[in-house]
């Protein structure tokens, strides 16, 4: 059981990382520093403010490219047996929770899953993102988390309650100051700690971290040039030869007429800006925010009839991020695997080797289904059926794939001869 101390001392941890994974949040809400800056302190003049979530497009176009379509699972040893229960116990919130659990990584820089027996007795996992969770490695070679933290609150409850998991026991107390009073212990279904940190690079950043201030100039750029447009700034009303006090003025500029004084002058001094020097700017700002998140402006120089091959050679910087996310991700689907396995093995007395999965991703870009069909049958009899069925981008299951085609075919065998299946 682990000691109060310890989980009062990762409460003040996660307390003092709280603002900074506060303002991820918040950015990718579209609550933007802009939006709460000061008021200007000429109420004549317009203050809109305008902000544009660059934020969130990022996550989305990273997990939408990476996940987009599910993942397919392959048994190297072809035991269709195995990816059959994965199908089964997977199907119904594997996909919806993936992306969520990437989308997580992506604002946070990484984030928690939870393995758990749901309330209908089966295998299921959930996302905590690090505003609520915090968790200790055992400080082996892999990193295995020993001890996770979850603090929270509920609706309508002025209690702040904490859940704990440990090797053997998940634990929940009612947190008081600096006490901690046990509501609920029980031993955990697993033989360790079922939390899991899935990261979204080598340094646990956020995929629109470095662009942030980035953003904030883009906003300031293009609210201060609405406001011109708004009040008119880029030209002044110049009245000569004319007596008027500061009051007068304003009452002539909220009514929207003007009296003055025969043998005055009233005319436009017009400001010489520089429309094409802004635009070429705030172009030089977006281009940057393309470049540091490594993605393509598909709004740009795209023809309709663009192929797919021409778009993945321009989407090559963002392959190659992917490539290194992928690689992550893919590590965290075996170790729910891994779970998942030891969950078979005691409530099913069913055995097998996680080891024996090959975990492959589709990216979700537009293919030439043509050619890939072409390839895979070159292919046939150089690589196993199940493997090229696989690269089909239309296929999720490629063993079930298989086994009802070779229902098929018997069906077609049988009734070639006169026979029927109850015969």
């Amino acid at each position: 059981m682990v000691k109060d101390k310890l989980i009062l001392k990762l409460l003040d941890e996660l307390d003092k990382q709280k603002p900074k994974y506060t303002k991820l949040q918040k950015y990718y809400n579209g609550e933007h520093d802009i939006l709460y800056g000061k008021a200007k302190l000429d109420k004549t003049r317009s203050d809109e403010r305008a902000f544009f979530n660059y934020c969130r497009k990022t996550v989305q176009n990273y997990t939408g490219y990476l996940l987009g379509k599910p993942v397919n699972y392959t048994s190297k040893s072809n035991d269709k047996s195995f990816i059959d229960e994965i199908e089964k116990y997977y199907s119904y919130w594997e996909k919806e929770h993936n992306i969520n659990l990437k989308q997580q990584t992506e604002i946070f820089g990484h984030a928690y899953e939870v393995s758990y027996i749901n309330q209908d007795g089966q295998f299921q996992s959930t996302i905590f993102n690090p505003l609520e969770m915090i968790a200790m490695n055992d400080g082996s070679v892999d990193q295995n988390i020993s001890v996770a933290v979850r603090k929270y609150e509920l609706e309508y409850d002025e209690n702040k309650y904490v859940d704990v998991w440990d090797h053997t026991h998940f634990t929940t107390y009612l947190l008081e100051g600096r006490s901690l009073k046990i509501i609920n212990q029980k031993n955990h279904f697993f033989s360790r700690c079922p939390v899991m940190e899935v990261d979204n690079n080598d340094v646990k950043k956020s995929a629109f971290a470095d662009i942030i201030p980035i953003i904030d100039m883009y906003n300031k750029i293009q609210s201060t040039a609405a406001n011109e447009i708004i009040d008119h700034r880029q030209a002044y009303l110049v009245v000569e030869n004319a007596k008027l006090t500061q009051e007068e003025a304003e009452k002539m500029k909220e009514n929207g007429i003007l009296l003055v004084p025969p043998g005055s002058k009233v005319y436009w001094a017009t400001k010489n800006s520089n429309g094409a020097f802004v635009k070429d700017m705030l172009k030089d700002w977006q281009d940057e925010i393309y470049i540091q998140t490594n993605q393509v402006n598909l709004n740009e120089n795209f023809q309709s009839n663009t192929s797919g091959v021409s778009i993945r050679l321009k989407l090559q910087e963002l392959e190659n991020i992917s490539a290194i996310k992928e690689a992550i991700f893919e590590k965290a689907l075996k170790k729910r695997l891994k779970l998942f396995c030891e969950w078979l093995d005691k409530a099913k007395n069913q055995q097998y080797d996680w080891r024996d999965v090959s975990v492959t991703f589709s990216r979700n870009v537009p293919v030439d289904e043509a050619s890939i069909a072409t390839m895979v049958r070159d292919l046939q009899g150089i690589l196993p059926n199940e493997e090229l069925i696989s690269w089909l981008p239309r296929v999720t299951n490629p063993s079930a794939s298989i086994e009802k085609l070779n229902e098929e075919t018997d069906d077609m065998d049988l009734d070639s001869i006169g026979l029927d299946n109850n015969e």
